[in-house]
């Protein structure tokens, strides 16, 4: 490779990086959007949206999107079996 492709080979690349951080900037808001919506956040402090943002900011790089939504999933189901058991106690 001469200098000049090496180059425009450089300059590809690093716009390719820059691309694919803005993309990933992109996914983390779309996420946080899904997580808590912005919309639905009080107006002033907003501590459980900015909390549940964090905990999926930390959990997503540590387990992966596809396991922590089987984590989610399964810590759902045990607390409606949960609320489902304690509700026919208290009837009992």
């Amino acid at each position: 490779m001469n200098s000049e492709a090496l180059a425009r080979r450089k300059s590809l690349l690093v716009a390719q990086s820059h691309l694919h951080r803005l993309q990933a900037g992109m996914a983390w808001h779309n996420l946080k959007e899904i997580v808590a919506p912005t919309h639905l956040a009080p107006a002033r402090g907003g501590h459980v949206r900015s909390l549940a943002a964090t905990l999926v900011g930390i959990a997503v790089p540590i387990f992966g999107m596809s396991r922590l939504g089987r984590i989610v999933r399964a810590v759902s189901i045990g607390a409606m079996v949960l609320r489902v058991v304690r509700g026919l106690r208290s009837r009992i």
